[in-house]
């Protein structure tokens, strides 16, 4: 059987997290911080129907599943594309468009090839490419910390209310599709599997907030992806810009982000279409950058994202909960 473990399920979440605080656009402030870290709590409480359930497991819920995976998925690379933008890539003609989409194109055969391996496999991969990802984060947070200017958490502002930077925390959280439907091919108690993603990803944004306002907050105001800026700012060796490293976090990132929804997406299908055998990968891409190009103008932390997120994390678990109960209580009576 396809299932995986704990700890890959959270890796291959987290990288997908990871990604969208890079691509965040606008201003991060301590407001932001708490908004994103509260958002996480109330996501937590959220995921009480989708634990009980162990994952969604019902036919009907999976059409909707399908197309938010794709959207996801679309959104993601159409911020791969804008953020890249803002990126130096090592490419001879990087900033003409040509440039910009042989090395999408690379990204997306890369993310082919690693969804056709199975869930299971890339759930191996992608725990790797997250410790290398932590290891590269930790070293660009304490140089944070390092170059560290008090001033810097006061000057930052975002615009945003507490409500809102809520708001967009739930829209940076589109991986709470993928959380839905990986659920239940992974390991272990449901309540333990979830905690640790969560306890994770609390973590995860913590640091990068709190880094990008540490290092970039007197900036904050003209800056559009505010920890590209960071990462560009800092600078930890003397003979080695932190931006190289997070370069390779970033190509590594969007590769592993885009390829979990191409494999969830494949998966769904398979569950749907049983005798779609050949393809289904492809057919997942396809869709995803089809999706990319409708989606081109609407932002990753919008307000319409974030609703997405609630109906995939809470809503729909809930309705299956409730059905699922009701008809366990009708097999009693009769």
């Amino acid at each position: 059987m396809n299932e995986i473990t704990r700890s890959q399920l959270a890796a291959m979440l987290l990288i997908t997290d990871a990604f969208a605080l890079f691509c965040f656009t606008g201003s991060i402030s301590l407001m932001t911080v708490a908004g994103l870290s509260a958002g996480i709590l109330l996501q937590m409480a959220l995921a009480v129907p989708l634990i009980k359930l162990g994952g969604i497991k019902v036919r009907a819920a999976y059409f909707f599943y399908l197309i938010y995976l794709i959207m996801w998925g679309g959104l993601l690379l159409e911020m791969q594309w804008k953020t890249s933008k803002h990126i130096y890539i090592p490419y001879e003609n990087s900033a003409g468009i040509w440039g910009k989409l042989l090395i999408s194109g690379l990204i997306a055969a890369v993310c082919l090839y690693i969804s056709s391996a199975g869930i299971k496999a890339m759930g191996r991969a992608s725990v790797i490419a997250a410790f290398i990802g932590a290891i590269c984060l930790l070293i660009a947070a304490v140089s944070g910390i390092s170059h560290l200017d008090p001033e810097n958490f006061s000057r930052a502002e975002s615009g945003r209310t507490l409500t809102e930077e809520l708001i967009t925390g739930f829209a940076v959280s589109g991986g709470t599709g993928s959380l839905a439907i990986l659920l239940g091919i992974t390991k272990g108690r449901s309540l333990k599997n979830v905690s640790l993603y969560f306890i994770g990803k609390g973590i995860l944004t913590a640091a990068v907030t709190l880094t990008a306002v540490s290092v970039a907050g007197g900036i904050m105001e003209i800056t559009d992806f505010p920890v590209v800026t960071a990462a560009q700012v800092s600078q930890p060796f003397s003979s080695q810009r932190i931006d190289s490293l997070f370069l390779i976090v970033f190509a590594i990132f969007a590769v592993f982000s885009i390829a979990v929804q191409t494999a969830a997406s494949a998966y769904v299908l398979g569950e749907l279409f049983p005798k779609f055998v050949r393809f289904r990968s492809s057919v997942s891409l396809l869709l995803i950058i089809g999706a990319a190009f409708l989606l081109w103008k609407i932002p990753l932390n919008s307000g319409i994202i974030g609703i997405g997120a609630i109906i995939a994390l809470f809503v729909i678990p809930f309705i299956v909960l409730i059905f699922k109960s009701l008809g366990m209580r009708k097999g009693r009576v009769q």
